[in-house]
């Protein structure tokens, strides 16, 4: 397995299209996994919102955290 910096120092001299190939392989993990985490985590998000409600109590209006003032 290569390092970054190995495959940026071969794309310099010679390597551009493994590096590009690298690249690519990445896009092709990194993109479904994306879509599959927002697919999960969308509808949690949803229903979650609609059983407790929004803003959270320990929240104010716009979801910040309320300020300790006494």
């Amino acid at each position: 397995m290569e390092t970054i910096h190995q495959l940026i120092v071969e794309s310099v001299s010679g390597g551009f299209w493994k590096f590009i190939d690298w690249v690519a392989i990445g896009l092709w993990l990194v993109v479904p996994a994306k879509i599959l985490i927002v697919l999960i985590n969308r509808p949690l998000r949803h229903w979650n919102i609609r059983k407790h409600g929004y803003p959270p109590s320990h929240c104010d209006a716009d979801g910040d955290f309320k300020s300790e003032d006494k």
